[in-house]
């Protein structure tokens, strides 16, 4: 099995096909969903903010997440009874019959204890200027597992930090998408959380979609 750490966008795209493109549809409706912020949440992210422009240039990776990513987690708050955020968790699958697999820094999935169904993969919570070599090729072969797991259903839905810039990506069939720069030190930082708290309603609805379609 090869794991996620070794994959870099080329071999992706040699491998499997993966494509990029300029335009989704997926990403730009996910990017312009109209999500409202409280006065609470507006204040905490300032502080958040003014606290990542004194150190992001200090923090190494773990401090990265628990003192900045991991309260814009906590706001978006994934924990539903129909799905959970996992950190650290292990994913694996086979992709054209070659097996791929590892963890996975977040995964919003299905499963009471553990993750079941996939929808959003957070990877590589890097300082910007990290060790690897391709944290959108890691994040990419995930999003790409996950969509497997899933028999293709949705779109995949992922994400990557590297210090103060957060990328957002989505994965339909074979082709992707990703954002331009979301800057967490200036007010992009409004539009992060936004995005973020949208994820909610999309798997909502999805999973709401595949129940009316059971039933």
């Amino acid at each position: 099995m090869k794991s996620f750490k070794h994959w870099t966008r080329q071999q992706i795209a040699n491998e499997f096909g993966l494509k990029r493109t300029r335009q989704c549809d997926d990403l730009g409706a996910w990017l312009s969903t109209d999500v409202e912020l409280t006065n609470d949440e507006k204040i905490l992210l300032d502080q958040l903010k003014e606290k990542l422009i004194l150190n992001v240039d200090i923090w190494n990776e773990q401090e990265l997440v628990i003192k900045f990513i991991s309260f814009i987690i906590n706001m978006a708050d994934y924990d539903t009874e129909n799905f959970k955020a996992y950190a650290n968790r292990k994913l694996s699958g086979s992709i054209n019959g070659k097996t791929v697999g590892g963890q996975v820094d977040l995964m919003i999935a299905s499963g009471e204890f553990e993750p079941q169904q996939p929808y959003f993969c957070l990877h590589e919570f890097k300082k910007e200027e990290g060790v690897s070599p391709d944290p959108l090729g890691q994040l990419l072969i995930a999003m790409l597992t996950a969509q497997t797991l899933n028999n293709q259903e949705f779109p995949i839905y992922g994400a990557y930090v590297s210090g103060r810039n957060w990328y957002f990506l989505t994965l339909n069939k074979s082709i992707y998408c990703i954002s331009n720069a979301y800057i967490a030190t200036k007010n992009d930082i409004y539009d992060v959380m936004k995005i973020m708290k949208a994820v909610k309603i999309i798997i909502q609805k999805q999973q709401d979609t595949l129940e009316g379609m059971l039933n």
